[in-house]
């Protein structure tokens, strides 16, 4: 099979998924809603044809009872309830089981037939007496020929507009095509038939209408498929486009010849000035999607390849020559390489929507499960993010929303004593600050308590006592990062504070991200995760420290400033300036990094610089030897075997070609 035609089925059937997910959610919350339900059938109906197409016989047997049953509850033959909603969701889920088992295998693995016996038996007690065949109404196609010839009856309505769009090399042609009488799938080839005719002209009018062949049944489709067209092309070029159509049996075309007159006379009786014609072989009545899919794999060697470019400007603006055709060549340079960043930079960034759609599904299901009531919020879902932190965030944010359904909010009992609604609230909200990303995910539950924490952490030998006691509430909280750390009395098959949260933190700070917790007992927790826009290129200050050239990202830093000693304090034992009633520890950057060099000559310097650095709320000043400059720096992973190195998160190549470490000051602050 084409890899090239696998890869669209697999990205076709992940939207129409999601989109069944979030309209069966919304048709839970107003069932009489029309243009919900057949927003799910189109959707069910097109993966259907997807499926068929590709010869996934057991996805389409499955979707197709689904469509079955969607069809009953948009024409109200089905009760549509709780029990109901439970069996689509099941069935969406079985879909879902059998593209990953296409995905991970080529086959299909999953088994339905257990699934399929026990929605026949609900639509059986939910539908009553229902009549077994439907008949399809035809008063709204009461023009529509029913004789075999091949042209339809046409409106004055209609001949206008062909009269609209007939570009003076365009012919109009009445269609006939038959499909073979063992078609299996007469829906799929007579919406083929059309999509095949609306790209080389324009379609006027059709029997069966495209909404029919959507939504019906292939039962409900005939094997004619009518139409009347405008095209540039000559009858014989548009028999063989038809016949190239599996399952086509026979095309008849016929040039229709009409008389426009009393239309005309309309059309002016309308109004004085007509419209220009224009050739129909450019216009479409097919939406035409604006956008292109395009393999990550190639926006990375993009972004790598702007890298590389930076990095050599970088290196040429080193040489500093003065020359005025160098100067003016390397300002040229840098707005190019500046636009060209930008550009790629914002094909690679994507609405972080994307992954916030799938957990409504989820809390829905995990409240149901738990017994509480549980209201999501999602704010900010068309906030930008690059592609490739969009991928590693869906795990962190199912471990958070998963703890805040099981652990953060109360049972309703509890709630009510609380004297808190009974349905909790969870809110997840992007948002962009600067060069940085939050998202913070914040239920209005129990919260957390710092001493329980502390007390537990004592308990299971993660800290002493003596430590705890010179910490504040937010080390404390941030106990819960801890590995295999837990308050929860009983093993939840759901989640447990503190079971994968750390996890969540150490995938968080491999996208060089942040993760901070507010908490207050009975009023809820919220945990703020703050990303960068990219991990490719960002803004950095360059410092020196023992002779050395490294790199501090400006989103990690508050402020830069130099001090003289007698600003030092000492509380205890730790150096301590204050800036603006705020008190600062202070660390020299060389003992941090283990640097062989003696410490504490710092303090013997006239002026003293300092970098101000932050996490989250908390701001360290780091010692450094040397201010340099600012500039904007590709980031280079250190590969697999320095992984790991403290305070170290990559490295960069500077002007003249050397390499400079990127300090990872998380830690640090």
């Amino acid at each position: 099979m084409d890899e090239q035609y696998l890869q669209m089925f697999f990205d076709e059937s992940d939207e129409y998924i999601q989109v069944l997910n979030e309209n069966i959610l919304a048709l839970e919350q107003d069932p009489d809603d029309k243009d919900v339900i057949n927003s799910i059938f189109r959707a069910a109906h097109s993966l259907k044809g997807m499926a068929a197409t590709m010869g996934f016989d057991r996805l389409t047997s499955l979707t197709h009872k689904l469509e079955n049953a969607l069809d009953k509850i948009r024409n109200d033959e089905l009760k549509l309830d709780t029990e109901m909603i439970d069996s689509l969701f099941a069935g969406l889920d079985l879909i879902t089981s059998i593209v990953n088992d296409i995905k991970d295998s080529g086959e299909e693995l999953t088994e339905v037939q257990d699934y399929v016996d026990e929605l026949n038996e609900m639509i059986a007690s939910h539908s009553g007496e229902v009549a077994v065949d439907s008949v399809i109404s035809n008063t709204d196609n009461a023009d529509v020929s029913v004789a075999n010839d091949v042209v339809l009856d046409l409106s004055n309505d209609e001949k206008e507009e062909i009269l609209d769009n007939k570009g003076e090399t365009d012919y109009i042609y009445g269609v006939l095509v038959e499909l073979e009488e063992d078609s299996m799938l007469k829906s799929v080839r007579a919406y083929m038939v059309l999509k095949t005719a609306a790209e080389v002209g324009y379609i006027v009018k059709s029997s069966p209408t495209r909404d029919e062949i959507e939504n019906e049944d292939d039962d409900n489709i005939g094997r004619e498929i009518k139409f009347v067209l405008i095209s540039h092309l000559a009858a014989e070029e548009l028999e063989n486009e038809l016949f190239d159509i599996i399952d086509v049996q026979d095309v008849k075309i016929d040039n229709v010849e009409l008389d426009f007159s009393e239309v005309k006379k309309n059309k002016a009786e309308k109004s004085s000035s007509s419209k220009k014609s224009k050739s129909s072989s450019n216009k479409t009545n097919v939406e035409v999607s604006p956008t292109v899919r395009v393999d990550i794999s190639k926006l990375d060697t993009l972004m790598n390849m702007v890298g590389e470019l930076l990095i050599n400007k970088t290196r040429l603006e080193g040489l500093k020559l003065e020359h005025d055709t160098y100067n003016d060549i390397i300002g040229q340079l840098d707005r190019v390489t500046m636009e060209l960043h930008h550009v790629v930079m914002q094909i690679r960034m994507v609405p972080i929507g994307g992954i916030f759609n799938r957990f409504p599904r989820m809390i829905r299901d995990l409240s149901k499960e738990l017994d509480k009531e549980v209201d999501l919020i999602i704010e900010g879902a068309e906030t930008e993010l690059d592609r490739s932190i969009i991928d590693e965030l869906a795990d962190p944010l199912v471990h958070l929303l998963r703890n805040a359904v099981d652990h953060g909010i109360e049972q309703k009992d509890v709630r009510k004593e609380k004297d808190k609604p009974v349905e909790g609230k969870i809110l997840l909200k992007a948002y962009q600050k600067g060069s940085e990303i939050l998202i913070e995910v914040e239920d209005d539950g129990k919260g957390l308590d710092g001493d329980k924490l502390a007390e537990k952490a004592i308990e299971k030998g993660i800290t002493t006592r003596e430590d705890v006691e010179n910490m504040d509430e937010r080390e404390k909280l941030h106990f819960v990062f801890a590995p295999g750390f837990s308050t929860t009395e009983e093993v939840s098959d759901v989640s447990g504070r503190g079971v994968g949260m750390d996890v969540v933190k150490s995938v968080v700070e491999s996208l060089d991200g942040q993760i901070m917790i507010e908490s207050e007992k009975d009023i809820g927790t919220r945990f703020t995760i703050s990303l960068p826009l990219t991990l490719a290129i960002t803004q950095a200050l360059m410092v020196k420290i023992d002779d050395e050239i490294f790199a501090i990202p400006l989103n990690a830093i508050s402020e830069t400033l130099t001090i003289t000693p007698d600003r030092l304090k000492q509380v205890r034992g730790q150096d301590v300036i204050v800036l603006r009633d705020k008190t600062i520890p202070i660390k020299e950057a060389a003992r941090q990094l283990n640097l062989d060099v003696e410490y504490g000559k710092y303090k013997e310097l006239d002026e003293i610089p300092v970098v101000i650095v932050k996490t989250g709320e908390r701001l360290v000043g780091l010692v450094i030897d040397e201010l340099l400059n600012q500039q904007e720096i590709v980031i280079k992973s250190l590969g697999k075997y320095l992984l790991n190195v403290e305070h170290i998160s990559g490295a960069t190549i500077v002007g003249d070609g050397d390499v400079a470490l990127i300090l990872d000051v998380r830690n640090i602050a």
